[in-house]
């Protein structure tokens, strides 16, 4: 013995509505994984685009010329450089 109330006909509550599907924990899981692989990719890929625009043979921190299959010219060169877009990637400007 129902009453036409509860079953969302024009009484006091509104009518059944599918909800939007559930995720186990598991399947969160396994999304959360994917955004998590996708934005690494995405990071690996801007930080190869980032380094392809060095030419060899032109320190890519001092602009001097090096050896002809060089990108810096020294040690302190490279570490300078390292240090500024590790600044910049925790600024999110990379």
């Amino acid at each position: 013995m129902t009453s036409s109330a509860s079953q969302g006909e024009g009484g006091a509550f509104p009518p059944e509505r599918e909800e939007p599907e559930r995720l186990s924990p598991d399947d969160e899981a396994t999304r959360r994984e994917g955004e998590f692989l996708a934005d690494a990719l995405d990071m690996q890929r801007r930080r190869a685009e980032a380094m392809s625009r060095s030419t060899p043979g032109v320190c890519t921190n001092c602009r001097e010329l090096c050896l002809p299959m060089a990108v810096f010219c020294d040690e302190d060169c490279r570490a300078d450089h390292e240090l500024r877009m590790q600044r910049r990637q925790r600024m999110g400007r990379l």
